[in-house]
């Protein structure tokens, strides 16, 4: 499946799917990714970090329960990098499909030949249950809108800056930092914001890098009229929500990170 051009192919398992009003005007997930990591691959370009002729590569798989059941790929092994996605849906419930993500997860954290792993939010948590942590529900409820996460002297040096700015959707949580692992950012409201293997084969976040100060506006509006969010943390969440975002230095990091050797 390789191209003759260098390329970065990334596998985006599906793990849930915005409300039809924000797919129609963004695309499903596995579109958002696809931009973000496409605005990476183009920085890294401009910057010389990376041959230009590279070419990303995606596709998506639902691994959520259907009809057909949940579908995975053929060949982890045709991919550089495996990508979890958000979802509406609690890591800690007793439901077949996420079980059996978890246990895929830890099998590929296992084989020193299979593709690096990327979580975001919902893949954030999954990578934190596969290594045995507790992940739950937050005692302070949602963390929602734009957010400066504070970077540990290791998250400094992955992701290249004092601080990441990026936005929040979620009420669960990964409490504490698997053994393996070293913890990257923090907030005030959740310790555990990232963290990246000391292998340097798995790294996750809890926050969007995919979403945009728009899409959030439209997720909040949908979530309020449904009665999910308050009307009061609808209102606070909207004043910061177009606040600048760091989406093309996280995404040019992960590219880098989905390029990089691993250590022997």
């Amino acid at each position: 499946m390789a191209p003759d051009k260098p390329s970065i192919r990334v596998a985006v398992l599906v793990c849930g799917a915005p409300a039809p009003v924000v797919a129609e005007k963004y695309g499903e997930y596995p579109f958002m990714f696809k931009n973000l990591l496409q605005l990476g691959l183009d920085h890294l370009k401009e910057q010389n970090a990376i041959d230009k002729d590279t070419v990303l590569i995606s596709e998506g798989f639902d691994v959520r329960d259907s009809d057909s059941g949940p579908v995975y790929p053929k060949n982890p092994y045709d991919w550089d990098a495996i990508l979890i996605t958000g979802s509406a849906a609690d890591v800690f419930d007793d439901i077949p499909w996420i079980k059996q993500l978890v246990k895929y997860v830890k099998e590929l954290s296992t084989d020193n030949k299979a593709p690096k792993v990327v979580g975001i939010c919902f893949g954030h948590q999954v990578i934190g249950k596969a290594f045995n942590l507790d992940v739950g529900r937050h005692d302070q409820g949602w963390e929602l809108g734009w957010s400066k996460t504070d970077l540990t002297k290791a998250g400094q040096e992955f992701w290249q800056d004092t601080h990441m700015r990026i936005q929040q959707l979620h009420r669960d949580a990964v409490f504490g930092v698997p053994e393996g692992f070293t913890l990257l950012a923090s907030t005030a409201h959740t310790e555990n914001q990232s963290m990246i293997s000391n292998d340097r084969r798995i790294v996750s976040v809890q926050g969007h890098p995919e979403f945009t100060g728009d899409i959030v506006k439209k997720i909040i509006e949908v979530r309020t009229v449904d009665g999910i969010f308050s009307k009061e943390l609808s209102e606070a969440s909207m004043k910061l929500v177009d606040e600048p975002l760091d989406r093309v230095k996280i995404a040019s990091r992960i590219v880098q990170f989905i390029q990089e050797e691993r250590p022997l």
